[in-house]
C-alpha cells in the first residue's frame, strides 16, 4: 500500500484479514524495514496473528499508517509489535492502536511489552499509559538491559510477576548456532535471527548438547572455530542423565522404517542427528531446533520414541506459547511412565540429595541435617516422594499443619527430568487440595532453598513473597464479591500481605485469574459464564476417575492438573475463560446421571480432528481414533475444550435434583448437550455438590 505524507485525516483501526494479502504485504514490509529495532518476525507469525484476530492495522482511506502485533498468553496481552509508517509519526497513531488493543480485550489484565533501555523511549511508553515495572538482560552478544513495560486495565492483578518465569528450552543444532554465532554469512540465516528477538526473552533458552560441542571442534578454519568455541559460553549446557543412548539411537532407527520407510543412517550426517535427538531426550529437553532438511523429517518419530520435537526457528518462535504449555503439562507423558507416591523410608538421606538444589549454593551438610530433622518428627510432617518404574526419584516434599496453615519445608523435583516442570505444578495443586481438606486457608512453601522450576511454578500460581516464604490463600468459599474483599483483607492483615482490592462484576478473565489463584474460591457476581457439560461415564473415569472401578483405569492420571476433553463441533455458546460443571451421564458401562465436578474452562477450538489431536494429545488419555470419533461426519471438525483446576464434588448432585433446582431458578435444564447455566442455578448446584450428607 502506497504512503504518502498528507494531513492526518481520518486514520481507523482495523484487524487485518489474513486473506487481504495487500494489507498483510504492507504489515510485513514495515516491521523488515524496522527490523533493527523491532528484531525479526517469521512471515508465518504475521499471518497466524491475523488468522488469531492479534494483528491490527491504522489505516487512512487506502493509506497504511502502521499495525500492532500481540499474543495472548495466560489472562494478559503480549505487545510484540508496534510500529508505525514515518510520515505518521507523532500524531498518536501507535496511542490509538494500544488503545484498541484494551478496548478489545478489557478483561485481560493488562498489556506487557519489552523495550531496551538504550532505545530511549520511555516518555513514549509513558505517554501511552504504561509504567516500567522491571529491568532484565537482554538476549543479543551485548546484552543491553530490558525494561519490562507493564499497562494494567485496572483490575486485581495477584500475580507477583507480570510474564511466567518458565523458559522453554530448546536444543540447537551446528547449523542454527551457526546462524547466530558465524563470522560470515550464511544463506537462509535470516530466519534463525528470529530466535534472537528481544521479546523471547524469558520465553526461550537455547541450550547446547555435546552433539553440537563435537562439530564445532571438527570445524577446519581455525578463525571460525575459535568464533563459534567463544560463543559457547553464552549458553546453558544441561547434563545428561545415565542411560544407554546407543541402544535408544537403535530404537529411533527401527522407527524410521517401521514408521516411514527410511532405513537410516542413509549418511553419516543422519548419525549426527541421531545423536541431537538422543541427546536432547536424556538431558530432559523436548525440543531441537534445526533448518536442516534430514533431521526435520525425523521429528515425527523423535516425538514418538523420544518424546522429541524437532522445529524450524520459524515455527518455534510461532508456537512459543503452546510450546511452553506442552512442556509445563504433561499428563501423556505422566500416563506413559510408572509413577508411584510413597512414604520417605527413614534413613535414605543420601539417596535424596539427588534434590540438592547447588545452582542456589545449597550444602549437602546443611540439606542432609534438614532431611533428618524433618524425620525425626514424624508426628508433625506428612513425608512422601515420587518414583519412576526404575526406582529413580522424581520428587520429594514433606508438609505438616501449623498454626492453622499448610506448611510445606520441604519441596523438590528432579529438574533434570522431563517431567519436572509438570511434577513441579501437580505437586502445588496437589498440596492445595491438601489444604482445602485440612480446612486451612494458607498455604505456606517454607523451603529455604526453592528450585527454580517450582519458584516458576509458585509464581504462575500467584504465590505471593511473605517474609521468607512463599504464600498462597486457598479459599473454600462460594460467594459475592464483596465478601471475597473482607475475607481476603482479613487474612492479607494477618499475614502482611499487600493485596489488590475487589470491585463488583469483575471482568471474565479477571475474575478467572482471581479463582485460579485462590482455587477453589468461586465469586457468584463476576462476569464468569458458566456451562454445563455433559460427559460420558467412560470419560468421567478417564479424566476424573469416577466412577470408581467401572473399568480398568491407569491411578497415575492423579497427576494431571490439565486435561482436554472432546465433543460436537457445534457450538453452544461456550468460550473461555468460563467454568465447566461436568454432568457424567449414563450409559452401558455406568448408571451416573449426576453432576459430579466443576473445572476451569481455559480453551476452546474448533477444528480438523487430525490437527486437534496433534495439538492437545501431550495431554493425554484420548487416542487418534477417540478424536476422530467425536469428529462430524460432513466436517471433519471437532471442538477440543481444554479445561484445568478440576474439583470433584464430595456429594453428586442426580438429575432429579439438577433438574429440580433448574426449575426453582428459572431454567429448563437440558443435559442432552452444553447448557449455559445462571448464576444463581451455579452457586445452588456448586453448594449442593460440597453438602455433607
Amino acid at each position: 500500500m502506497s504512503i504518502k505524507a498528507t494531513g492526518f485525516g481520518d486514520v481507523r483501526i482495523k484487524a487485518v484479514d489474513a486473506d487481504d494479502e495487500k494489507l498483510l504485504a504492507a504489515v510485513i514490509d514495515l516491521g523488515n524495514r524496522n527490523r533493527r529495532t523491532l528484531g525479526f518476525l517469521p512471515h508465518a507469525a504475521f499471518r497466524q496473528a491475523a488468522q488469531a484476530g492479534t494483528l491490527l492495522a491504522a489505516v487512512e482511506g487506502t493509506r497504511f499508517a502502521g499495525y500492532a502485533l500481540y499474543g495472548l498468553p495466560a489472562d494478559r496481552i503480549r505487545l510484540t509489535h508496534l510500529c508505525v509508517e514515518e510520515a505518521y509519526r507523532g500524531r498518536d497513531v501507535n496511542g490509538r492502536l494500544v488503545k484498541e488493543i484494551s478496548q478489545r480485550h478489557a478483561d485481560r489484565l493488562g498489556i506487557l511489552l519489552k523495550c531496551r533501555k538504550d532505545y530511549r523511549l520511555e516518555k513514549m511508553w509513558t505517554r501511552l499509559g504504561f509504567q516500567a515495572r522491571t529491568e532484565i538482560d537482554g538476549r543479543g552478544r551485548t546484552r543491553e538491559p530490558l525494561v519490562v513495560w507493564w499497562r494494567s486495565h485496572g483490575h486485581p492483578d495477584l500475580f507477583t510477576d507480570l510474564e511466567f518465569t518458565t523458559l522453554v528450552s530448546a536444543a540447537m543444532d551446528c547449523n542454527v548456532f551457526a546462524d547466530l554465532h558465524s563470522s560470515y554469512g550464511r544463506n537462509g540465516s535470516e530466519e534463525t535471527k528470529a530466535l534472537s528477538a528481544e521479546w523471547l526473552t524469558g520465553l526461550l533458552e537455547l541450550v547446547v548438547l555435546p552433539q553440537l560441542v563435537e562439530e564445532i571442534h571438527a570445524i577446519e578454519q581455525d578463525a571460525e572455530r575459535r568464533t563459534q568455541l567463544n560463543a559457547l559460553d553464552r549458553y546453558r549446557r544441561p547434563s545428561l542423565e545415565e542411560t544407554d543412548l546407543e541402544q535408544m539411537r537403535r530404537t529411533l532407527i527401527e522407527a524410521a522404517w517401521e514408521d516411514m520407510g527410511l532405513e537410516l543412517p542413509r549418511t553419516a550426517n543422519d548419525l549426527k542427528d541421531l545423536a541431537y535427538v538422543v541427546q536432547a531426550r536424556a538431558a530432559g529437553v523436548q525440543h531441537v531446533i534445526t533448518r536442516d532438511a534430514g533431521l526435520l523429517e525425523l521429528s515425527p518419530v523423535a516425538e514418538k520414541v523420544c518424546g522429541v520435537r524437532i522445529l524450524r526457528p520459524a515455527d518455534s518462535v510461532v508456537a512459543i506459547d503452546e510450546l511452553r504449555r506442552k512442556q509445563v503439562y504433561q499428563p501423556g507423558s505422566v500416563l506413559g511412565t510408572a509413577l508411584t507416591t510413597i512414604t520417605v523410608p527413614a534413613g535414605q538421606e543420601q539417596q535424596q540429595t539427588v534434590f540438592l538444589n547447588k545452582p542456589d549454593g545449597e550444602k549437602q551438610k546443611a540439606f542432609k541435617a534438614r532431611l533428618r530433622d524433618l524425620a525425626a518428627r514424624p508426628d508433625e510432617w506428612s513425608r512422601q516422594q515420587i518414583v519412576d518404574g526404575d526406582g529413580r526419584l522424581l520428587a520429594l516434599y514433606c508438609h505438616g499443619i501449623r498454626h492453622g496453615e499448610l506448611h510445606v519445608p520441604l519441596l523438590r523435583v528432579d529438574e533434570n527430568h522431563p517431567l519436572g516442570s509438570t511434577l513441579a505444578r501437580q505437586l502445588l495443586f496437589l498440596l492445595r487440595q491438601h489444604c482445602r481438606s485440612a480446612g486451612a486457608q494458607v498455604l505456606r512453601l517454607t523451603d529455604p532453598k526453592p528450585q527454580r522450576t517450582l519458584r516458576a511454578a509458585a509464581q504462575e500460581d500467584a504465590f505471593q513473597p511473605c517474609d521468607a516464604d512463599l504464600v498462597a490463600l486457598v479459599l473454600d468459599l462460594i460467594t459475592d464479591t464483596a465478601a471475597v474483599d473482607t475475607h481476603a483483607c482479613a487474612l492479607a492483615a494477618r499475614l502482611g500481605l499487600e493485596l489488590p482490592r475487589f470491585t463488583a462484576s469483575l471482568p471474565a478473565a479477571a475474575a478467572s485469574a482471581v479463582e485460579h489463584a485462590w482455587w477453589p474460591l468461586k465469586i457468584t457476581d463476576a462476569q464468569l459464564p458458566t456451562f454445563l457439560v455433559p460427559i460420558r461415564p467412560k470419560w468421567a473415569y478417564e479424566l476424573f476417575g469416577y466412577p470408581e472401578g467401572i473399568l480398568s483405569r491407569d491411578t497415575r492420571l492423579g497427576l494431571s492438573r490439565e486435561h482436554v476433553y472432546y465433543r460436537s463441533p457445534r457450538p453452544r455458546g461456550e468460550r473461555a475463560p468460563a467454568r465447566i460443571l461436568w454432568y457424567a451421564s449414563t450409559d452401558k458401562s455406568a448408571s451416573v446421571s449426576a453432576v459430579i465436578g466443576c473445572s476451569r474452562l481455559d480453551q476452546c477450538v474448533s477444528d480438523n480432528g487430525e490437527r486437534l489431536y496433534r495439538q492437545f494429545r501431550h495431554l493425554g488419555v484420548y487416542e487418534r481414533h477417540d478424536v476422530l470419533d467425536s469428529c462430524d461426519e460432513k466436517t471433519g471438525q471437532a471442538m477440543a475444550l481444554r479445561f484445568s483446576d478440576t474439583g470433584l464434588f464430595p456429594s453428586t448432585v442426580p438429575l432429579r435434583r439438577l433438574v429440580e433446582l433448574g426449575a426453582r431458578y428459572g431454567q429448563k435444564v437440558n443435559v442432552q448437550s452444553v447448557f449455559k447455566i445462571s448464576p444463581d442455578l451455579f452457586r445452588a448446584l456448586y453448594e449442593e455438590g460440597h453438602r455433607l450428607r
